[in-house]
């Protein structure tokens, strides 16, 4: 069956899968950044506007600062925030440095390029706000820096623009433009970084939860046997030699206690426990909602009959834990209907990988279990994916079903054949 993608709780959040593709996308709208932009820059290089030839010194040399700013970009800027170092400050400060002596430079042998240039020290000014560690008088003073040097190249280099205003706020979108770029997109991978953090966090506690459950209803199985052993036993052997008759009584009670516990624990490993289905249901609700699912429960399963419960609670228990193992929804629901002589239950999820997931290696037996079961009571079991991409399983029970051909009488040999509740 199936397993579960982390959502917000209500259906709309976004899957592990979907914040994977994000991150690729923002991670490469980093390197785009650097590539794009100093690309830009050296278009002027081989634009009419250009005085010199692309094999003169001074062309040489800005070639060489696209290069270093763009280098010092694609090896700086990271969301990771990798801690400060001397060296990756000083590589900032020198990209920083070379994008405004370039600027300069343009804006002096071609004027009217100057505008384009500007964002070359714009990608500078995005390492410099990258690499962490500045004290803000440093940052001040940079930004101080490049402003100056953004005002000499306007007031040089956009001629063209007859409306005095409008030249420094072309000139603050082109030199602020690469920063709030590459800033936003370090943001927004941070955020999903912390979207991924809590979504392993939430799969953590859905299965501490699990355990705890299965822990405490082995305890309840368990303590109170292990008690009645431990006082029958000690009774056995203080009246072995008074009392050989009433020693004998106290070891069959002991056989028998023990055979019992035997027989609760297999049933609560194999999910054969006898649980009301609305507490199953609740509980593969609750487990879900905390693995981030927006998990529903719909219909009334007190008026669903004890004998339908009893088969129908491992089976709700089998789908929860197959959701979680085997697929990414964000949407799970739990539907009982009662009518006439019919019980049915259904279980859809969305979020069902394009690819089917590998046998289990160890020989859990999920579906098939699931099938064996209901079906050696008479009863239906359809599943498979549906026409909206979703899975579905749907298990139908009929009044007289429960008495198939391996009735209730016969549940004691049958959990020691098969294998419920876990996929394992």
């Amino acid at each position: 069956m199936t397993s579960v993608r982390r959502s917000d709780g209500r259906g709309a959040g976004p899957t592990a899968g979907g914040i994977r593709a994000v991150r690729v996308y923002l991670r490469s709208g980093l390197v785009v950044t650097a590539v794009l932009f100093t690309g830009m820059a050296a278009l002027v290089l081989a634009d009419g506007v250009w005085p010199h030839p692309l094999t003169s010194p001074p062309s040489l040399l800005l070639v060489l600062v696209l290069a270093g700013v763009a280098g010092a970009h694609l090896t700086l800027v990271r969301p990771d925030g990798a801690p400060p170092t001397v060296l990756r400050q000083g590589i900032a400060v020198a990209a920083l440095l070379a994008g405004t002596a370039g600027l300069l430079v343009v804006a002096h042998q071609a004027p009217r390029a100057a505008a384009l240039w500007l964002l070359v020290p714009g990608v500078a000014l995005s390492v410099l706000l990258a690499v962490r560690g500045w004290r803000r008088a440093d940052l001040v003073a940079a930004g101080l820096l490049v402003v100056a040097a953004a005002a000499g190249a306007t007031a040089a280099g956009l001629p063209q623009y007859a409306t005095p205003w409008l030249r420094p706020l072309v000139a603050l979108f082109f030199l602020a433009f690469p920063a709030a770029t590459d800033l936003g997109q370090i943001w927004m991978l941070r955020v999903f970084d912390r979207l991924e953090e809590a979504r392993r966090l939430a799969e953590e506690l859905a299965t501490t939860r699990e355990r705890v459950r299965i822990a405490a209803e082995l305890h309840d199985v368990q303590g109170h046997s292990l008690h009645a052993i431990a006082m029958h036993a000690e009774l056995t052997e203080r009246l072995v030699g008074a009392d050989p008759e009433a020693a004998a009584r106290h070891a069959r009670t002991v056989r028998t206690l023990a055979a019992d516990a035997l027989a609760e624990t297999r049933a609560l490993v194999r999910g054969y426990r006898d649980a009301d289905l609305a507490g199953e249901l609740r509980n593969a609700a609750g487990l879900l909602r905390a693995a981030g699912a927006d998990a529903e429960v719909v219909g009334d399963a007190s008026v669903v009959p004890a004998v339908h419960a009893v088969l129908l609670g491992p089976v709700v228990r089998e789908a929860a834990t197959n959701v979680l193992r085997h697929s990414d929804p964000s949407r799970v629901r739990f539907t009982v209907r009662r009518a006439g002589d019919r019980t049915e239950l259904d279980v859809y999820n969305d979020g069902v990988p394009d690819e089917p997931a590998a046998a289990d290696p160890h020989g859990g037996t999920g579906l098939a279990g699931v099938r064996d079961r209901i079906g050696k009571r008479g009863g239906d079991v359809e599943a498979g994916p549906d026409a909206a991409g979703g899975f579905r399983l749907r298990v139908v029970l009929l009044s007289g079903s429960e008495d198939g051909p391996d009735g209730p009488g016969d549940r004691a040999g049958e959990q020691a054949g098969d294998t419920a509740g876990v996929d394992a």
